[in-house]
């Protein structure tokens, strides 16, 4: 079996869009536990019990690129209305969460 420098770029190829698959599935997983812990700290009601993928972008942090990424997700205080809120991430680290003005 010979390898051609076209064989390990492919498979090098291939092993990072699963790696970036991957981590993407990870940290939104996170993002939905860190919502809903949140959610419950406030007493609001997480609707649909996800969030989505907003922005995905790489960004220059302290000398490093990361990956920023923003989700959306819909929350209610009082099970009508509904209102929406973002968490945001920076590489694997959760740096904000944003809540629409809601009645309580």
């Amino acid at each position: 079996m010979n390898l051609q420098l076209s064989d390990i770029v492919i498979f090098l190829l291939i092993a990072t869009i699963i790696y970036t698959w991957w981590s993407n599935a990870t940290i939104r997983e996170q993002a939905l536990t860190r919502v809903k812990q949140h959610c419950e700290s406030l007493n609001l009601q997480l609707l649909e019990g996800s969030v989505a993928g907003n922005k995905w972008r790489p960004t220059w942090h302290q000398g490093q690129i990361k990956i920023k990424r923003v989700y959306k997700f819909e929350f209610s205080s009082s099970g009508v209305a509904r209102y929406s809120g973002k968490i945001s991430y920076l590489g694997n680290q959760q740096i904000k969460i944003w809540l629409s003005p809601h009645d309580f």
